[in-house]
């Protein structure tokens, strides 16, 4: 007992040093954890707008594989059609944030839409990724497309 009363001012240094490590090793836990989480939800969301475009693909045949896109942009459909490539982007967007190897995949998906990727009147991307995307597509695929006026 004696020895503890000598050396109780080191003891409680101790104690209040392992017990500042435990907290700061929570603290760090719990930021790991939310970033586990927040990357899991981005990721099912990315994977739910990607699912919902294709849904939307399947009930828009004439939007997803058009025979003729300028013909799209200048009818009444014009807008429909425009917001279903926003859509199409808008997956990819979702996806390259948070699943790197998906390009191939939007690359083909845009593939049909060459006509009006390949225009001035194109979007641009909103992201870095997407940005990417599609600058790799119109440097790949708009040399041989005559695109929408």
């Amino acid at each position: 007992m004696n020895w503890f009363s000598r050396h109780a001012n080191l003891i409680e240094a101790g104690a209040a040093a392992i017990t500042a490590l435990v907290a700061l090793a929570a603290l760090i836990g719990v930021k790991v954890q939310l970033d586990a989480t927040d990357l899991q939800q981005r990721t099912q969301s990315a994977r739910d707008a990607y699912r919902s475009h294709l849904a939307l693909a399947s009930t828009s045949p004439d939007f997803a594989s058009p025979t003729a896109a300028c013909q799209l942009l200048s009818s009444n459909n014009a807008g429909a059609y425009a917001a279903f490539v926003d859509h199409l982007l808008y997956s990819a967007e979702q996806m390259l944030e948070v699943e790197p190897g998906w390009e191939d995949t939007f690359v083909q998906a845009l593939l049909p839409h060459s006509e009006y990727m390949c225009s001035e009147i194109a979007p641009t991307g909103s992201t870095l990724e997407t940005k990417r995307l599609l600058s790799g597509f119109k440097a790949q695929y708009c040399t041989n497309v005559i695109p929408c006026l």
